[in-house]
């Protein structure tokens, strides 16, 4: 077919998108082994197909920009118009095999593919690998190069941190005990033991390291310290999640309600560091 000159400015893109069935295993597929015909949800060898959407007056929405459109029924010769035959034909066929669904953007049809998938209702594509998992409703993601290995390094990077951020801190039992009631938000004993209590991290850190990390980097980590500690030893009263010392002083600016995190900003406030220090001078007697 002969393509007439193309005037538009825009360009296809050199990149590959694979689009990568998402395996669930829910309902019919719910104890299923990996191998079987219907492991994750979607037969072996199935297809799903995918249109251009339809907006709400039943017309077709249009998923490409008019740079986009005025190129690609250049190169193609097609009729690209939201009024024309194409859209009402042409769709998208996606398997559940590994790699099966592989789009090379420098093709046109290639490009018109995606253009569709990213166009649609976000209840069964994900448009990215990070966001996967927002959705359960999700059954393909589409995915770029290099996202599930920088995810992957990500998840390293947080590690190494966390692990380094621990180092520190591994033999102190209060700190353990206190990093754990945040992150868990569930009272733990005091007598819990050292070795109990570093396993306990350690795991957290091996499943979900950037929270461990966020914890313990968290500008505020003492002063959540220390009002735990303060509840566990009664120098500060938590009643229907209130905070107050034992004298009866609302641990929060006038105005407002004294909740954990409140009572947070209130001991990090200059002007209320009279009420911390008779605080920690309590707890530390």
């Amino acid at each position: 077919m002969k393509t007439q000159e193309v005037k538009s400015t825009f360009t296809l893109p050199n990149e590959i998108v694979i689009v990568k069935y998402i395996h669930r295993n829910k309902g019919m597929a719910a104890n299923v082994a990996k191998d079987h015909v219907i492991a994750g949800g979607m037969l072996s060898g199935a297809v799903r197909k995918f249109y251009a959407p339809l907006q709400r007056n039943g017309s077709i929405k249009n998923v490409l920009n008019d740079e986009e459109k005025e190129y690609l029924e250049q190169v193609t010769g097609l009729n690209l118009s939201v009024y024309g035959d194409f859209w009402t034909k042409y769709n998208v066929a996606l398997y559940k095999e590994e790699g099966a669904n592989r789009f090379d953007l420098s093709d046109p049809m290639s490009y018109i593919s995606i253009k569709i998938l990213e166009s649609l209702d976000k209840y069964e594509i994900a448009p990215s690998w990070a966001d996967r998992n927002k959705n359960l409703t999700y059954q393909f993601v589409i995915t770029r190069e290099n996202e599930e290995m920088l995810e992957t390094k990500g998840k390293y990077d947080s590690k190494k941190e966390a692990f380094k951020l621990y180092g520190k801190i591994e033999d102190d039992k209060d700190k353990l005990l206190g990093i754990l009631k945040l992150l868990t938000n569930k009272p733990l004993s005091p007598d819990s033991k050292l070795d109990w209590l570093q396993h306990k991290v350690e795991e957290f850190i091996d499943t979900n390291p950037l929270a461990f990390v966020n914890v313990v980097s968290d500008k505020a980590f003492y002063t959540k310290l220390l009002i735990n500690v303060g509840v566990e030893k009664g120098i500060i009263i938590k009643k229907s999640n209130r905070y107050s010392t034992s004298d009866g002083l609302d641990l929060a600016e006038s105005g407002q309600i004294s909740t954990f995190e409140n009572a947070v900003l209130y001991l990090d406030n200059p002007k209320n560091q009279e009420v911390r220090m008779l605080l920690e001078a309590k707890i530390n007697k």
